[in-house]
């Protein structure tokens, strides 16, 4: 994706100059960039607010936009314009995508492969919330874990975006959901949203919760984007032949793990990085994962429309309350997913 064209005046977009705090963000007019082979041009309504952000703007993350550019990797909204090799989407369509960087503006550009239409009822607002947290867990859990019904899924940082999302899958999926939580009000939350039941991040305490509410037995999988002691305490509280699932690590801490024990209980750990099915790798591989992942998507959205899987609770603001959404996140203030809503 090419630098934001600013000063202009064919759109309002939220821009970073500088790499460093989020704080220094500002809004900018910016002109309209010409369409590329394989692109499509949104008119944004809606932009999810993800941690990464920071570490986007701070010029830390893996990948390293080029200056100015907008946040935002998570959007919903209507297709505008289209290239003309692109014979997947047309002007006018409702969709959600998924974003290198660029979506707190008015409009934004993406590679046509991570955008996707969206069911007529299906709100934007959700839709927003559901294009990266909602794939990365759905796809997590049937790719990489083989999930089979009646089976216990352990979810680390239940009340998040992140972690809601995996409950809701999970459940989707036939899976019974134990949600861990770092407060009374986000287990509360967790609990509302289809977890059985939820346990406190206390990570001592952990492998004894699990094992009374599993009858002795352990979790079969676990979602994991916090890493640090509650990855440590998943390695005691697992069933044999458990899947512990590496998304993130949220605690600052990166774990490692002791082989023995997966050795002596048949364990696996499996990282899975979403981010490297849709373009967010070392090299490129959305092309190659395009079809994959559309109809990973295709069965996630199939699932809502037979009442199986639960849309995200969202917290939503104004654009120009964009340092109060951003900041509820990066404070870990938010229960689900924090939605910033672009001018109509």
């Amino acid at each position: 994706m090419s630098r934001l064209a600013i000063p202009g005046d064919d759109f309002q977009a939220l821009c970073c100059e500088a790499y460093g705090d989020w704080r220094e963000l500002r809004v900018r007019g910016v002109r309209r960039a010409p369409l590329g082979p394989g692109e499509v041009r949104l008119a944004v309504r809606h932009v999810g607010v993800g941690f990464a952000l920071s570490l986007f703007v701070a010029g830390k993350y893996q990948r390293k936009p080029p200056l100015p550019f907008s946040p935002g990797t998570e959007v919903a909204g209507e297709v505008l314009e289209v290239a003309s090799d692109v014979r997947r989407l047309s002007p006018g369509q409702r969709v959600f995508a998924a974003l290198d960087w660029g979506g707190f503006a008015e409009e934004a550009v993406v590679r046509e492969e991570t955008v996707y239409p969206l069911p007529d009822a299906l709100p934007l607002a959700e839709a927003a919330g559901m294009a990266i947290s909602y794939p990365t867990a759905w796809a997590a859990l049937a790719w990489r874990a083989a999930p089979q019904p009646g089976e216990t899924l352990l979810v680390h940082g239940a009340s998040g975006a992140l972690g809601m999302a995996a409950v809701h899958c999970g459940r989707a999926m036939g899976l019974r959901v134990l949600a861990v939580a770092s407060t009374a009000a986000k287990r509360e939350a967790a609990l509302a949203h289809g977890a059985e039941v939820a346990l406190d991040a206390d990570a001592a305490a952990l492998p004894a919760a699990v094992k009374a509410a599993t009858g002795g037995r352990g979790a079969d999988i676990v979602f994991d984007p916090v890493g640090g002691d509650v990855f440590d305490a998943s390695l005691r509280c697992v069933a044999s032949h458990a899947r512990v699932l590496v998304i993130g690590f949220a605690s600052g801490r990166i774990p490692q793990a002791p082989a023995n024990l997966l050795l002596v209980k048949n364990v696996a750990v499996i990282g899975f990085n979403y981010g490297y099915y849709i373009g967010w790798g070392l090299t490129d591989e959305r092309a190659r994962y395009a079809a994959q992942v559309q109809g990973m998507v295709a069965d996630m959205l199939q699932a809502w429309r037979d009442g199986r899987l639960a849309l995200p609770t969202v917290q939503r603001y104004a654009f120009d309350a964009w340092p109060q959404a951003i900041g509820a996140v990066m404070g870990r203030a938010s229960i689900g997913k924090v939605v910033v809503d672009l001018p109509a």
